[in-house]
């Protein structure tokens, strides 16, 4: 039968031969269901280090801070300082972006981020007060524990509602997409400095390819940046989930929509890598005590 012709749809045969005339139907959706085969079937791919720098010893250790953002720009193999995957172009994006045009620019960028931050003074004080309640009762505070802490140490309400849903939001997101066994049911969002500290390691780096200092001071650098905000941090979970939601909040400014994570928060896949030993990831071998 003609693909034009007309089909009776009283009658099973002509239903049958009109459906097989269609085959330019079938084959697109035959490479389209090909695809999500090939996609479902094929392994994760595996983190690619730098065979000319070390996986495994403690500048390693303290180059991985800086692995999420790293990866995000990317800017070559996270555990090459001397970020060899930025190009004349994303040179120059970087001192547009960053107002890297000297030396003395990238290292204030850097204090800039290990010192200000990113903070916002009452999203520290809410969390904070989360912190100290887990502590308190030994498990993560349920939604109206936590609100009713931060209203009762001054907050506004409907501040404090907006807050907490936003974070709760970005919780649940990464544990559902990067997996409870990743995220475990007992990680949550302590800090939002974590986005601040893996763009100083970053940032670093960039600065030895913009030819403002060499490996060895770049080294000093990011071994400073670790000892100072490690604290902060109980492990590489910890510290990647307080990246994610620094990010999805510093630039949401704290309104989270529904297409907000999936524009911002894309960064779940980095964390999985990361944290998965099968796929190389750096996080999953590396103890986070230096």
């Amino acid at each position: 039968m003609h693909p034009s012709a007309r089909v009776n749809l009283n009658d099973l045969g002509s239903i049958l031969e009109w459906l097989i005339g269609q085959w330019w139907v079938w084959a697109i959706v035959g490479v389209v269901v090909l695809f999500f085969v090939v996609v479902w079937l094929l392994p994760d791919a595996k983190v690619v280090p730098s065979a000319d720098f070390s996986t495994t010893d403690t500048e390693a250790n303290e180059i991985a801070l800086g692995y999420m953002q790293i990866s995000n720009l990317p800017s070559g193999p996270w555990n090459d300082p001397t970020a060899p995957g930025i190009g004349d172009r994303e040179k120059k994006q970087l001192a547009d972006q960053w107002g890297l045009h000297s030396r003395q620019e990238w290292l204030d960028n850097i204090e800039r981020l290990t010192t200000v931050r990113r903070r916002r003074d009452p999203w520290v004080i809410s969390l904070q007060l989360r912190a100290d309640l887990a502590a308190q009762l030994g498990r993560v505070p349920k939604t109206k524990e936590w609100t009713t802490a931060i209203v009762e140490a001054g907050g506004n309400k409907r501040d404090a509602r907006t807050f907490v849903a936003a974070i709760e939001h970005i919780e649940a997101q990464v544990r559902k997409l990067a997996g409870k066994d990743i995220v475990p049911a007992d990680a949550f969002v302590k800090t939002l400095d974590g986005y601040a500290l893996g763009q100083a390691v970053a940032l670093t780096t960039w600065g030895v390819a913009l030819g403002f200092g060499d490996v060895a001071e770049a080294r000093q650098i990011i071994h400073r940046i670790n000892v100072e905000g490690r604290p902060a941090f109980d492990s590489w979970v910890d510290f990647g989930l307080s990246y994610i939601a620094g990010r999805v909040m510093h630039w949401s400014d704290g309104n989270i929509g529904d297409k907000t994570f999936d524009k911002l928060g894309d960064n779940w896949s980095d964390l999985k890598a990361a944290c998965t030993e099968k796929r190389n990831g750096p996080w999953a071998t590396l103890s986070w005590k230096l």
